[in-house]
């Protein structure tokens, strides 16, 4: 499957840029990459060492409908062009034939876009065992007011703005952590070129 991967030629989505920031900012926030381990009375926080990034899918009609997640495992060690065959293969696969429980399983934090499908805004729910799930809402084209370099005079500017918002545990990662963790993935989407290194 990876020579059959890695033969792909494909154009790089937006969607492969989220996948690959949000496993790189996994790095300097490791509790949103954890689980909440509950044994009988005794509970602990696993913080686990790959990042596995799950991928909401949305099945077809004639497949039943509803979503699945397929695992991106060691997504932060894998460079754009591979998780974009990645993502690629397994949306197909999955709406297709299905996907194999090893396809879905272990992932560690789960990111859901509906912005292909149109949507600008929404909250996704937390797919356990994971402690936070990212929605993503589309990227809408818009002006925007900066200011200019050399005069420092008030411009205006046509760019594109994305939602994103994160629902996490509170029992282990709480707003002012998940604030954090957006931020960085937020500084890598706002420099796509420190995502292809």
């Amino acid at each position: 499957v990876d020579a059959q991967l890695h033969a792909l030629r494909l154009e790089l989505l937006v969607n492969d840029f989220i996948m690959r920031a949000c496993a790189l900012a996994m790095h300097q926030h490791p509790h949103v990459n954890s689980s909440w381990v509950q044994e009988g009375p005794k509970a602990s926080v696993h913080i686990h060492g790959n990042v596995n990034i799950g991928m909401a899918i949305a099945l077809p009609e004639e497949r039943g409908g509803g979503l699945i997640v397929a695992s991106i495992r060691d997504a932060d060690r894998k460079g754009l062009r591979q998780i974009s065959a990645e993502t690629r293969h397994l949306a197909k696969k999955a709406r297709e034939k299905g996907l194999t429980v090893e396809e879905m399983a272990d992932t560690t934090f789960t990111v859901s876009n509906l912005g292909m499908m149109g949507v600008d805004h929404f909250t996704a729910i937390i797919n356990p065992p994971n402690v936070a799930i990212l929605a993503v809402g589309q990227a809408i084209r818009k002006a925007f007011v900066i200011d200019d370099e050399e005069t420092g005079e008030p411009a205006l500017e046509v760019g594109y703005e994305m939602t994103m918002t994160m629902s996490s545990d509170h029992r282990i990662v709480d707003g002012a952590m998940a604030a954090a963790y957006l931020g960085t993935a937020k500084g890598y989407l706002e420099a796509p070129a420190t995502l292809l290194v």
